[in-house]
C-alpha cells in the first residue's frame, strides 16, 4: 500500500499574532506543524507497520515556512516514513479550494492507495482540505477518523459521531481521510536522532501554482474586546456574597 500524509505549518497561538494597519493581513511570530496532520503521519506509519507498504509524506509550504517545515519532514522521516517532500507554493492562500486544486494534481501522478491529513487546522477550523481534495481527486472521503485498518481491498475506519457514538465505515482504495487522532499517541523522537534525520533526510522539493478561485474574501482581522477581570478578596463569606451578587447582576442567579 502506498500512503501519503500531509503536513501544513500553522501559526503558534501562544506567541502573539501581528495584524496590520488594514486589518487585512496577519504576522505569526512563529510557526509550527499542525496538531492534527501529526496524528495524520502517525496514523499512516502505524497502517505501513501493521500491513505493510510505503509512507511519502508531503510538506506543503509557501515563502514564510519554507524552511520551517522541513523539522517536522525530518521528524516524520525519524518516527518511519520512507520519503519526505516539499511543495512549494506560488503564493500564500488561506482558501482551502486553491490549496486543494494545487495539490489534486500533483498527488494524482504519484498514484497513492490512501491520503491521509488532518480532520482540520488551527488556522482553520472548517476541515475542507480533505474533503475538497477528494472532490477534485474524484475520490471517496471520510473524516474524524480515528482507527483504520486494510481489509482485502477497502479501508475499515471508525470515525467519531456525535454523543459518544463510534461508527465504522467501509472504505473502497484510493480514498482521502481526515484523522482526528491517530489509533496510538504520536511516537517520542529523541533530539539525537531528529538531528541525525535532519542531516541525512533528502527533501525533494516541487513548485505548485496556486490557482485563484472566487469566493470568501478577508474583509479584516482584528482583536475582540478583552474582558474585564474583576479580583475579588476577603474572607470565604465575603466572597461568596460578592459572587452571588456578581450571579444576580448577569442574570445567573
Amino acid at each position: 500500500m502506498k500512503i501519503c500524509a500531509l503536513i501544513r505549518m500553522v501559526p503558534d497561538l501562544v506567541e502573539e499574532l501581528e495584524i496590520d494597519e488594514n486589518g487585512t493581513e496577519i504576522y505569526p511570530s512563529m510557526y509550527i506543524a499542525n496538531e492534527r496532520d501529526e496524528q495524520a503521519v502517525e496514523e499512516a506509519i502505524i497502517l505501513k507497520e501493521k500491513h505493510g507498504g510505503t509512507v511519502e509524506v508531503v510538506g506543503i509550504a509557501d515563502d514564510e515556512v519554507s524552511t520551517e517545515i522541513d523539522e517536522p519532514l525530518a521528524m516524520a522521516i525519524a518516527k518511519g516514513a520512507d520519503k519526505a517532500m516539499k511543495v512549494n507554493l506560488s503564493r500564500p492562500t488561506y482558501k482551502r479550494a486553491e490549496l486543494a486544486k494545487a495539490l489534486a494534481e500533483f498527488l494524482k501522478e504519484r498514484e497513492y492507495d490512501l491520503i491521509l491529513t488532518g480532520i482540520q487546522a488551527i488556522d482553520g477550523f472548517a476541515g475542507m482540505l480533505g474533503p475538497m481534495l477528494a472532490t477534485y481527486m474524484g475520490l471517496p472521503y471520510i473524516g474524524n477518523v480515528v482507527y483504520a485498518e486494510l481489509k482485502d481491498d477497502h479501508l475499515l475506519v471508525r470515525k467519531e459521531l456525535e454523543g459518544g457514538v463510534i461508527g465504522e465505515y467501509k472504505v473502497k482504495l484510493p480514498a482521502v481521510i481526515g484523522i482526528v487522532s491517530a489509533e496510538k499517541p504520536p511516537r517520542f523522537v529523541p533530539f539525537a536522532k531528529l538531528r541525525q534525520a535532519m542531516k541525512s533526510a533528502e527533501i525533494e522539493e516541487f513548485d505548485l501554482d496556486v490557482p485563484e478561485i472566487e469566493g470568501l474574501e478577508v474583509e479584516r482581522y482584528y482583536e475582540p474586546p478583552k474582558p474585564e477581570i474583576v479580583l475579588i478578596e476577603g474572607e470565604p463569606e465575603e466572597v461568596a456574597e460578592k459572587l452571588i451578587e456578581v450571579m444576580k447582576e448577569i442574570g445567573v442567579l
